[in-house]
């Protein structure tokens, strides 16, 4: 199969495969209220007589009885016996002696008139010219080389016509004409096609058939009514709650933002916790420096960053600064940044000292006895003769 193949759809073999789907699912109930067929009574011609077989609709695989019937007066009894077979679809069955079937290959192009095709060459394919017998042709489908292959049945009108008028003497009019080795070998050609004339068809009442259509028709729309529906309803369901889904999603994506905003401002605020907590509070430490300082030390300068202080003075002993130093919970690394140098004018001693602050708790309160020196050295004076 290419792109320039054309797809043959067989729009009556759908119809009726569709039909006969739908009618398995309906109701034994609902089909008696559209329809009093009571099943099928099939006629099969039988040495002058006829084996008479019926098929009850509910149960079509079960044969009700299948009997040998030769005269009226036995078909009579059998009416007697049962009497919904007068409500059943009559169909009479040839045999091999009635009628024959023979395959045929024709032209694409001989599918659309088919009937006319095979009637023109009718005397061709067979002993028989066309004015002689009952025909029809069968389409089988498509060979795949540019052929259709057709299943043709043939009746001689001589022996249709007498065991049709044979019937008609028992007040049987059949409504279809079988072949029953097709039946057998082809059994979805079953109701597909009919040896019965034209003539011989029953005349049916336009007004009885268009209520039949009718109300096939209506509950056709209502089984189709009854499957689309709750696939509707579901389909409402679902439109519905992908809405509120896409709803949520627009709210949980601005919760998402907010929730990140919200982190990065607790980031930020931790690390400003970390960096205070890190970080040695000023106060304290000046406290503590200011008490391990001696009233004849003194301080001209004082540097600190990122942990890291540097103080300048002088000192009458500079040197014993660095074990006091040391010994302070608040310093560690104590060490002189440069020579130690002697003031000429005070004596002292010049120090420069570089050291770590590295104590993070509150500072030892001292006894009430050194508040006096507290006060003296808040503000480290210089001495008098200091220029």
């Amino acid at each position: 199969m290419n792109l320039q193949s054309t797809i043959d759809l067989d729009i009556k073999g759908f119809y009726r495969w569709w039909l006969k789907e739908l009618a398995f699912l309906v109701p034994k109930k609902v089909k008696q209220l559209v329809s009093d067929r009571t099943g099928s009574l099939i006629f099969t011609a039988d040495n002058g007589g006829f084996t008479v077989c019926f098929l009850r609709e509910d149960n079509p695989q079960h044969k009700v009885f299948d009997v040998k019937v030769d005269d009226n007066v036995a078909y009579q009894k059998l009416l007697n016996q049962y009497t919904d077979i007068d409500k059943a679809d009559f169909i009479l069955r040839l045999g091999d002696a009635q009628a024959m079937a023979k395959f045929l290959y024709l032209p694409e192009a001989a599918l659309e008139n088919l009937q006319q095709v095979v009637g023109f060459e009718l005397d061709r394919y067979t002993p028989f010219k066309r004015e002689q017998v009952y025909y029809t042709a069968i389409s089988l489908g498509k060979t795949g080389f540019g052929q259709i292959q057709v299943l043709l049945v043939l009746t001689p009108q001589v022996i249709l016509d007498d065991l049709l008028a044979q019937l008609n003497a028992w007040g049987v009019q059949p409504a279809r004409i079988e072949y029953a080795s097709i039946q057998s070998a082809y059994p979805d050609t079953e109701g597909t096609y009919n040896l019965l004339p034209e003539r011989y068809q029953p005349n049916t009442n336009p007004l009885e058939k268009s209520v039949h259509w009718l109300l096939n028709t209506v509950l056709i729309v209502l089984l189709v009514a009854v499957m689309v529906y709750p696939v509707w309803q579901e389909q409402l369901a679902v439109d519905f709650l992908k809405a509120q889904i896409k709803s949520l999603e627009k709210d949980t994506r601005q919760v998402d933002q907010q929730q990140l905003e919200i982190d990065a401002l607790r980031d930020e605020t931790q690390k400003l916790i970390s960096i205070k907590t890190q970080t040695p509070q000023l106060v304290p430490v000046l406290n503590e420096l200011t008490h391990l300082l001696k009233n004849d030390t003194w301080l001209s300068n004082l540097q600190y960053s990122e942990k890291h202080m540097q103080i300048t003075g002088q000192s009458p002993s500079a040197s014993s600064l660095i074990g006091l130093l040391e010994a302070s919970p608040y310093f560690s690394k104590v060490s002189f940044v440069s020579p130690l140098t002697q003031d000429k004018v005070t004596g002292f001693e010049r120090f420069q000292i570089s050291m770590e602050v590295s104590y993070e708790q509150e500072p030892k309160v001292e006894p009430a006895n050194s508040g006096a020196a507290v006060e003296q050295s808040k503000s480290l004076p210089l001495p008098e003769n200091q220029p």
